[in-house]
């Protein structure tokens, strides 16, 4: 089946990290994934702590990118 859809060779262990990976890069919460693999939020993040990294890396650009647009010289005001 691999062969015919021309998909690249990988073990379950493999299908699983990329199915964690993609729940967590379309922001589902380290939580349901951990439940959804039966792991606790821990083994998560000490797993997949590089693509959380990530995550925190863009969400840090979207941010500051969100301040640039509106002018903001620095953080908010009160």
């Amino acid at each position: 089946m691999v062969a015919t859809a021309e998909l690249p060779a990988t073990t379950i262990h493999g299908l699983r990290h990329t199915h964690a990976t993609i729940l967590m890069n379309n922001g589902i919460p380290v939580k349901a994934i951990a439940e959804r693999l039966g792991n606790t939020p821990e083994m998560i993040h000490t797993t997949y702590g590089h693509v959380l990294k990530e995550m925190e890396a863009q969400a840090v650009s979207v941010f500051s990118e969100s301040l640039n647009a509106i002018g903001a010289k620095s953080g908010a005001s009160i």
